[in-house]
């Protein structure tokens, strides 16, 4: 690799407001998610279940100063099981492991159910098909993620509806209930 990429590839990492890390605890957690399928999802009839591929995007979001931060975790590629014009459903099972300082009920995960898609000349087009908010570090936080298996449901729309000026609390949002990810903490 020439010695920009080098560089780009190393500096990925966004660091988290310096608020946040003053107010942070000294101990960092770590944390395991496993995101085992999605259920819900409706397919176009535009769209060929064989060509439709998913994945899954992982970021950590500082919801008291709007910013994300770290690195995003991105998911392999999976295929849709279903028929058009059905509901689908989509098996990830992957587990995702990571550890941060910044234990403070305003940091979230943003899960991201991304599509793709091949373009003609090879290279992938991502589209976003919906996002959901995982409290980590809350003690009333939905009991049945924190304790074991439970279901995130997905908001319609782009995470970066997160970074609008005007919504005060993410977690406020309306949910689209059609589609949800299965998951363990």
């Amino acid at each position: 690799m020439s010695d920009w990429k080098n560089t780009f590839e190393r500096n990925r990492v966004i660091p988290p407001h310096s608020q946040t890390a003053r107010q942070a605890p000294g101990a960092s957690q770590g944390l395991q998610l496993v995101f085992k399928q999605i259920d819900g999802l409706h397919i176009k009839q535009s769209e060929s279940p064989p060509s439709l591929q998913y994945q899954l995007r992982v970021t950590l979001f500082d919801s008291g100063h709007q910013l994300f931060f770290g690195r995003t975790w991105k998911s392999g590629s999976h295929s849709v099981s279903g028929m058009q014009g059905q509901s689908s459903r989509v098996l990830f099972n992957e587990v995702v492991y990571f550890h941060t300082s910044l234990c403070l009920s305003s940091v979230v995960a943003v899960v991201e159910l991304v599509s793709l898609s091949t373009r003609a000349d090879g290279s992938q087009d991502a589209v976003g098909s919906g996002f959901g908010l995982l409290q980590l570090f809350t003690g009333h936080a939905d009991s049945s993620i924190s304790q074991g298996e439970g279901r995130l449901s997905l908001f319609s729309g782009t995470p970066r509806a997160l970074l609008h000026p005007k919504l005060k609390d993410p977690l406020q949002c309306e949910c689209n209930p059609d589609s949800s990810i299965l998951l363990n903490k």
